[in-house]
């Protein structure tokens, strides 16, 4: 034996109080009350991760074949910098690394810092107090943040979709739960009209990049209280329904009565004011009842509890709150940087710890392997609870071949067999879980897996296409999840042979228009996605002529199936009609089988592209890139796997789309569309809710059809 490995095997000894060598399993704890300079047993305890982490890389280098822990006594530990498990720390199959809390006791993440609320005072600035509604004057706080040690604001920068995905700015959260900058209109009100378009900005999506942003009128009177505001955002749905944008006032006209933004809008600004609407111009229609905005960053509007403003030059944060704030939870939020990264990491666990209050994310993966996350939670997040290869920082606007704005920053890199359990993710600002995996040009399955899982509200810094579950790759799984009160998507999938089933989704894209809680689209080659035994519920849209649908197959998607779930209250046809509970825009061999439809007006509907626009379709730069380049439909492996794409750049045939052995209760069955129908049936007699269908009355005709299986869909408790 070397004198190196005589002086790391002492060196371990003299760590953990007794010789780990010949022992397979290492134990480490970390305490609040403890001492980095302890050995870090239970009875001493470590003070810091850092050092448990720093102790176990050194312990591992000779003892190869052990599995270590890390137990966190229950606390809250406040994080200033991102914990990074390399290769060097990772574990084995048979000898894992495991992080989590001890016997069940509360451990937290934090990422920001907590406030004494009772250096609060009630504002009497004579110069603020002019500027504050004269019916909350006397009732709004002053808490200097300089004072108390914070002095990193972040950045407020342009954010929506079309735009990169970042960390937020600072964030306030009382209580636990999340604020929000003050506004006019207040939350739940109408938004504002937007008036007559002097300029409707340059349009990136049609290729003009010049940066310009848009001016339009605005015909209330509000502005005239906000003249010595020096920084206003406007945040709404600037054209069509389906997308969001938060845009900086540059200059407001007050003689003109125009408002004038700094960049622009991905598709250009277009009037929500009916008399200056072009009954023509289908663009004008599109989305028009959820078009509008509401303006935000202005004390002038701090009059409702929830409601803050932070002066970024004093450091002063000013809330309305109806009592006194001594004994309030106060925090805000500071990292930008993940709490943990998982670089070239395998065999490694994270189990009952919670991540909360954050600029960033929670936990970043890339190129892992056998990581499982279980029994955690996500909360007041800037960016999302868990990423899979996409960092969400610091990047460069990019666009696609189409003039599209490229929504995906990967970082090279492949996941296997990761597995997120019994977590629960909500009050994220944009998404809740990024999942990748799998070989898309050899069709290799990642293996991973989302299950028994809680999302809701991820969506509150960009509330279109921040879907609970991004979902890429090849054979991953989403099962058993509940997914509820959420703007926009529930997941937005691309790849293939993903399978989602046994979830719940109820309230879904509860602001939205033209969208679906399962959507997907753009590329004929993500093909094989099996959704089934879902259950879906109240997915309805706010105003009748909002176009609404429940699994949304979008820009000629094909290839995929829908089978054995059950859709009540589901989707909306839309002012122009053909939106079902189950929707395709120009795609073609899918197939929906065996599903219930209860008090859908539509249950599958499609808007089909004729032989010219699907030729057009195909010759396009993009699709040539996804069909041919990233993957290849042509070669052997897609062909064997999808043998209907043979020919598929030459033979469209007829285009058909499967709807079979469905049951249509109170809902209209097909709409539009080319279809080729089998063996369904409308019965409007045999049940007045889900839970109370007479089976008996169906089962005559579908022989298969069984009674839905509520009780194994959504969470399951352990």
């Amino acid at each position: 034996m070397n004198k190196h490995s005589i002086i790391l095997i002492c060196l371990s000894i003299f760590l953990f109080g007794k010789n780990l060598y010949a022992q397979s399993e290492q134990i480490v704890f970390v305490s609040m009350s403890g001492s980095d300079k302890n050995p870090g047993t239970i009875e001493k305890p470590f003070a810091t991760p850092e050092k448990a982490f720093e102790t176990i890389k050194k312990a591992r280098q000779i003892q190869t074949e052990a599995s270590f822990t890390v137990f966190f006594r229950e606390g809250t530990y406040f994080r200033k910098n991102s914990l990074e498990l390399l290769t060097e720390i990772s574990g084995k199959e048979s000898a894992p690394f495991i992080i989590r809390n001890y016997e069940n006791e509360k451990v937290v993440f934090h990422g920001g810092k907590k406030i004494d609320g009772s250096k609060a005072k009630l504002t009497t600035n004579k110069s603020v107090l002019s500027r504050l509604l004269p019916e909350v004057q006397g009732k709004v706080w002053e808490i200097n943040l300089k004072k108390q040690g914070v002095t990193d604001y972040g950045t407020m920068k342009k954010h929506g979709f079309g735009s990169p995905v970042d960390v937020a700015p600072i964030e306030l959260f009382i209580d636990g739960e999340p604020q929000w900058l003050a506004r006019y209109p207040n939350k739940g009100e109408d938004h504002l009209a937007i008036g007559k378009i002097y300029d409707g900005g340059s349009i990136p999506r049609d290729g003009d990049y010049s940066n310009r942003g848009g001016e339009f009128g605005f015909e209330y009177d509000r502005p005239e209280r906000w003249k010595q505001a020096d920084e206003i955002w406007i945040h709404g749905k600037f054209s069509y329904g389906f997308n969001d944008d938060h845009l900086k006032i540059d200059k407001i006209d007050y003689e003109k009565r125009s408002i004038k933004v700094t960049s622009p809008h991905l598709y250009g600004l277009r009037t929500s004011t009916q008399k200056y609407i072009d009954p023509e111009n289908s663009m004008d229609l599109s989305g028009l009842n959820v078009r509008g905005y509401y303006a935000y960053n202005l004390i002038e509007e701090v009059d409702e509890p929830g409601e803050y403003y932070l002066d970024r030059k004093t450091g002063k944060l000013y809330i309305y709150n109806t009592a006194d704030l001594s004994d309030v939870n106060i925090e805000v939020s500071l990292i930008e940087l993940p709490f943990i990264s998982i670089v070239n990491g395998a065999n490694i666990t994270i189990e009952g710890i919670n991540f909360t209050c954050t600029r960033g994310q929670g936990i970043y993966l890339q190129n892992c392997s056998d990581i499982t996350i279980n029994e955690c939670v996500f909360s007041n997040m800037g960016t999302v609870g868990i990423s899979m290869g996409q960092q969400l920082r610091n990047i460069q606007q990019a666009y696609l071949a189409d003039g599209s704005p490229k929504q995906e920053y990967p970082k090279p890199g492949d996941f296997k067999n990761i597995t997120i359990s019994s977590c629960k993710i909500f009050n994220t600002g944009t998404g809740g879980v990024i999942m990748n995996g799998g070989n898309r040009k050899k069709l290799i399955a990642g293996n991973n897996m989302i299950v028994n899982t809680e999302f809701y509200v991820n969506e509150r810094i960009n509330q279109t296409y921040s879907p609970s579950v991004r979902l890429y790759g090849v054979g991953n799984i989403i099962r058993n999840c509940y997914f509820h009160d959420l703007d926009h998507q529930a997941i937005g999938f691309m790849g293939n042979d993903h399978l989602i089933e046994y979830c719940r989704f109820d309230k879904v894209c509860t602001d939205a228009d033209d969208m679906g809680p399962i959507y997907t689209g753009r590329n004929p080659s993500a093909r094989g996605t099996v959704i089934q035994y879902n259950y879906f519920s109240n997915i309805l849209p706010q105003h009748n002529d909002t176009k609404m649908c429940g699994v949304y197959f979008d820009d000629g998607s094909g290839g995929m199936t829908v089978k054995n779930n059950f859709f009540y209250k589901v989707g909306n046809p839309g002012k122009n009609g053909g939106y079902g509970a189950v929707y395709f825009h120009g795609g073609h061999g899918n197939v929906v089988d065996g599903n219930i439809f209860m008090d859908c007006t539509v249950a599958v509907g499609h808007h089909p592209w004729d032989d010219k626009r699907w030729a057009e379709s195909l010759k396009k730069p993009l699709q040539q890139k996804l069909l041919t380049e990233e993957v290849d439909i042509m070669g052997d492996v897609y062909q064997e796997r999808y043998p209907e794409l043979k020919n598929y750049f030459t033979d469209f045939g007829k285009r058909l789309n499967y709807v079979r052995n469905n049951l249509f209760i109170r809902s209209q069955s097909v709409q539009r569309g080319n279809y080729a129908l089998a063996h369904n049936l409308t019965n409007n007699n045999c049940g007045d809710t889900p839970e109370s269908i007479d089976y008996s009355k169906v089962q005559h005709f579908l022989t298969n059809m069984k009674p839905f299986p509520f009780d194994k869909v959504g969470i399951h408790n352990k």
